[in-house]
């Protein structure tokens, strides 16, 4: 597979891109479609949509985001589909986010379909620490909070068939159906 390189200092940009394993230390822009099996490096990455299996960059920034596992420290995207999960440890911005597990500081999602979310404190702190929090989080939540399968009993009261909703209703139609029906009458006499 083939490797693309961009050392710090550089920018670089084109149309489409398609490559085995991308590592991106400076910037990157890609006006169409970025597709890899792995995005890396401590760039940042510019590009309107995003097909990976694996991406770990500092900063990414694009309006469609297909792939396995998301680390960032920001990412930004109208859209983001992780089939693993996404940890992000500074910023994430999404119009919509689906993924099985979110671990994230802050966040400005609008639309959000996930199993687990874990929200750590917003701390500077290196994506493997950020992992390592997440992973702890996640371990101590799975062992404290109630699994939900006890059922707790509520009183209750059994509601009417119904019965005062349907009277009112039929007596609001029949007065308004009798005005209406003379009202045409009227009209075509």
């Amino acid at each position: 597979m083939k490797t693309v390189y961009i050392p710090t200092g550089t920018e670089v940009s084109h149309m489409n891109l398609a490559t085995g394993h991308l590592v991106v230390d400076g910037s990157l822009t890609i006006t169409g479609t970025l597709k890899a099996k792995t995005i890396g490096g401590r760039g940042f990455v510019e590009a309107g949509t995003v097909s990976a299996d694996g991406i770990q960059v500092d900063d990414l920034k694009a309006v469609s985001v297909t792939c396995r596992r998301l680390y960032a420290k920001r990412a930004e995207a109208s859209q983001i589909f992780a089939s693993e999960g996404i940890d992000v440890s500074c910023f994430l911005g999404a119009d919509r986010v689906v993924t099985p597990k979110l671990t994230v500081a802050l966040s400005d999602i609008d639309e959000v379909t996930v199993d687990e979310t874990v929200h750590l404190p917003p701390k500077k702190r290196s994506l493997l620490r950020f992992w390592l929090a997440s992973a702890l989080r996640s371990l101590l939540i799975r062992l404290t909070a109630d699994d939900g399968s006890q059922v707790i009993d509520a009183e209750y009261k059994p509601a009417d068939e119904h019965k005062n909703v349907y009277q009112i209703g039929a007596q609001r139609n029949g007065s308004d159906l009798e005005r209406r029906s003379g009202e045409t009458n009227e009209r075509s006499a």
